[in-house]
């Protein structure tokens, strides 16, 4: 008896933990990728672990193994989806040349589009909703990153290798805006082109066209 009830107390503190365990990785990465697609296609609401232990082969407890709730394992792509797109931001460095950032960031960011539009499609049905769960690490984590690389940007207006009337933070909305359209909104762009998924060469018009738009207005002449 004394034995039962020491297993239950472990099998607890695992439940209660709200961050992915590092035991079995195989089971962790399978969760997530399932939890990426049910979140992707049923909205928080709509999904139940259910359907991710079924998606990821399985079982119930096993998620609960990882993740103490359904909100904690959403949180978990969530704060993901913003660790990514915070990397890719990082390229944005005052040791470099404007034109080469802007090119890389765009290019990045559309990679992100086109590889991996479920986890921008969790991300933009989170903002519609009001930012339930990733506001406030929006406003702990990626304001002050932003913060930072405006900063970056009004150096190398300083330095007149940017148009000074542009302002450095909706420069950034408007390049992150751009390439996101591509994931959120790819069914609406596929019926407009008339096909069925969008390709490869798709994505590289995409990011030509959006590179050009952006260095010829950004960049000092």
């Amino acid at each position: 008896m004394e034995q039962d009830g020491i297993v239950r107390d472990a099998a607890e503190r695992i439940a209660r933990t709200d961050t992915p365990r590092t035991l079995g990785g195989n089971n962790e990465a399978r969760i997530l990728d399932a939890a990426e697609e049910v979140f992707a296609t049923y909205g928080f609401r709509g999904a139940t672990t259910a359907l991710i232990a079924a998606k990821a082969g399985v079982t119930k407890p096993n998620i609960y193994y990882y993740f103490r709730s359904k909100e904690a394992l959403y949180r978990t792509l969530l704060r993901g989806i913003l660790k990514q797109w915070a990397d890719t931001l990082h390229v944005i460095d005052a040791a470099q040349e404007p034109e080469a950032c802007i090119r890389l960031y765009l290019q990045r960011k559309m990679e992100f589009s086109r590889s991996k539009p479920q986890l921008s499609r969790i991300f933009a049905n989170e903002i519609i909703s009001g930012a339930p769960y990733i506001a406030d690490q929006i406003a702990k984590a990626t304001r002050p990153l932003l913060e930072e690389k405006t900063a970056v940007i009004r150096g190398w207006q300083a330095a007149g290798k940017l148009d000074p009337s542009i302002d450095p933070v909706f420069l950034i909305f408007l390049m992150w805006a751009s390439t996101q359209a591509y994931a959120d909104f790819a069914a609406q762009i596929e019926i407009l082109l008339g096909q069925r998924r969008l390709d490869k060469a798709d994505y590289s018009a995409a990011l030509d066209t959006i590179t050009t738009v952006v260095l010829s207005g950004a960049l000092k002449r």
